[in-house]
């Protein structure tokens, strides 16, 4: 059904039902906007004429979902490790941001 409504003194639409009652929920008109469709004899309040419209929908519950399967790495981490194998040597880095930000001309 085609649904018309007024917004600031003038007609708009038509919309479908669901469009109205979206923009309902939305906020965009409220519950005392001025609506009207063919079966209508004069314009009513939305408020009057679709009450359920003003009620919020139900949140729809979360779906719960089973979590992934992890696997343990194949070879963790000990504090025994030297830091140059976690972070890399100082030449390296210094190779990988020239490369990142471009080569840096040299003082003389």
């Amino acid at each position: 059904m085609n649904w018309y409504f007024e917004k600031e003194g003038i007609s708009q639409g038509p919309v479908l039902e669901h469009d109205l009652a979206g923009r309902l929920q939305r906020g965009e008109i409220a519950g005392d906007t001025l609506v009207w469709h063919e079966a209508m004899t004069e314009w009513s309040p939305v408020c009057e004429v679709a009450p359920d419209w003003l009620k919020p929908k139900a949140a729809l519950a979360p779906v719960a979902t089973p979590l992934a399967k992890i696997s343990p790495p194949s070879q963790p981490l000990t504090p025994s490790k030297q830091a140059s194998e976690v972070t890399g040597d100082a030449e390296e880095k210094q190779g990988f941001f020239s490369r990142l930000f471009g080569a840096a001309k040299k003082k003389k």
